[in-house]
């Protein structure tokens, strides 16, 4: 895989990565979906209201939460689950409600989950230019510069502490040449389009088993 490209083959082995994981942490998976259609009210979240909403005991909700990873705040709310409450690099408005999110994946992806649009504004981090763009269920519009490609991480090995493992590693970058600056500073990295990025979020959001769950989350709201 050349950090260039990214072909159809490796596109889809990579959806193929992120989508066993999750298959392979059905609760954990669960727990943040669930987690994250609450925070979509725009406030905290109590472990004790994800419990109720998946019929889980509240120990063991908390357990996997503290786990993931997840942020909290001073009254033991998460605020942030991929989807956050709390200021990251990575703005994410929704309904014109100001989120954001862990990294440049959620950004492109998530209007997928969330079946809505989002404006979204990420700094590269390596020459501070802001990155724009219009996520959308069908695709990321009026990307500003057009340039802009995606960091990447290839092999997630768990849903356990994704944002230190995986997120804060998936950025948005104004040029490959900003991006491969970046990435010879972490190797193992690869760089892909942004419209890759959107194409791995809908095999991941869109495929069985993980478009029932969603579905059945929906339906208990």
């Amino acid at each position: 895989m050349s950090n260039q490209t990214v072909s159809n083959a490796d596109l889809h082995a990579l959806a193929d990565t992120l989508t066993k994981l999750f298959e392979g942490s059905p609760q954990e998976t669960t727990v943040l979906l669930a987690t994250q259609q609450l925070l979509l009210d725009g406030q905290g979240v109590a472990p004790a209201q994800i419990a109720a909403r998946l019929q889980l005991p509240q120990e063991t909700v908390t357990a996997l939460l503290h786990q993931l990873g997840v942020e909290w705040d001073a009254d033991g709310n998460v605020v942030g689950f991929g989807l956050s409450l709390t200021p990251t690099p990575h703005s994410y408005i929704i309904n014109d409600r100001q989120f954001y999110v862990w990294c440049a994946g959620d950004a492109i992806t998530f209007p997928v989950l969330h079946k809505t649009s989002a404006v979204i504004e990420s700094p590269d981090p390596i020459n501070g230019v802001k990155i724009h763009l219009i996520g959308t269920p069908e695709g990321a519009k009026q990307v500003e510069p057009s340039t802009a490609v995606v960091s990447w991480m290839p092999g997630t090995e768990s849903l356990n502490n994704i944002r230190a493992n995986f997120c804060n590693f998936t950025n948005f970058f104004s040029s490959v040449e900003t991006a491969a600056q970046y990435v010879a500073q972490h190797p193992g990295l690869v760089i892909i389009p942004v419209d890759a990025v959107f194409q791995i979020g809908k095999l991941l959001w869109e495929r069985e088993p993980i478009k029932s769950l969603i579905a059945e989350l929906e339906h208990q709201e």
